[in-house]
């Protein structure tokens, strides 16, 4: 047989069994893309808390000096509605209460005078109320205490001297009395309960000591003869801590 025609018929056939085999498939299967899915985030909804009442005493500052016996106390409150006095009790809304010592103005005045104040230290109390007189809660105060020089000096009938001081943790309001040697000095002490530590107060000086409990019976009476500038102390009891000083100035009669 001829080479040729041999070689050529081979060629043939491996086409032909080439072309009839089945084509390998891929079958690399196709990965899907992984759909990682999105974060089911819930949707956060800011809720804007209320402000809380701020209180402020303008003017004085706390430790300034006044000379006069007029003092001028200027308040302000941020985030608290000021209304008139017995108004219906809504919330974040009332009025002013303003001390200076034992005095109280029941005001919806950012602007209080206080009139024939004594020389010495005194004590300024500013508290922010709801219409019916009640504490806010929590409580909204703010406390300064200055010096006073006055020309100034109150009446007291020779032989007689009486008083009425409120008393807390924090001072005696106000913080110093005059007498005259001599004199019968009657005080009626009153209780601040709410600025009081839960144990009570006690009080000594030159009469029988006073061991007051909170929400007890007031004013506490005491007496006692004027015989020479006297100091009336404020203990916490049981510790015998010392809270404040009420002193007891000598005057003297032209």
């Amino acid at each position: 047989m001829d080479k040729k025609y041999f070689f050529g018929v081979l060629v043939s056939l491996l086409i032909l069994i080439f072309a009839c085999a089945p084509q390998q498939q891929d079958t690399a299967a196709k990965v899907p893309a992984i759909d990682a899915g999105k974060e089911n985030i819930a949707e956060k909804i800011v809720v804007e808390q209320p402000k809380s009442p701020v209180l402020a005493i303008v003017s004085p500052k706390d430790g300034d000096l006044i000379k006069s016996s007029k003092v001028i106390v200027q308040v302000d409150a941020d985030n608290f509605n000021i209304v008139p006095v017995g108004s219906p009790v809504k919330e974040g809304e009332g009025h002013f209460h303003v001390w200076l010592d034992s005095e109280r103005k029941v005001t919806t005045d950012r602007i209080i005078a206080f009139e024939n104040v004594v020389s010495g230290k005194h004590t300024i109390v500013a508290e922010l109320v709801k219409s019916d007189h009640s504490s806010l809660s929590p409580k909204v105060t703010k406390l300064i205490t200055i010096n006073v020089e006055s020309d100034y000096v109150p009446k007291v009938e020779p032989g007689a001297s009486e008083f009425t001081i409120e008393a807390d943790d924090y001072g005696f309001y106000p913080s110093t009395i005059k007498a005259k040697i001599g004199d019968k000095v009657k005080i009626n002490f009153k209780f601040r309960d709410d600025s009081i530590y839960f144990a009570g107060l006690d009080i000594k000086g030159p009469f029988e000591n006073i061991e007051y409990k909170l929400k007890g019976e007031q004013p506490v009476k005491r007496e006692f003869t004027m015989k020479d500038e006297t100091r009336i102390i404020s203990y916490w009891p049981a510790s015998g801590v010392k809270k404040a000083t009420l002193t007891v100035e000598v005057i003297f009669y032209g």
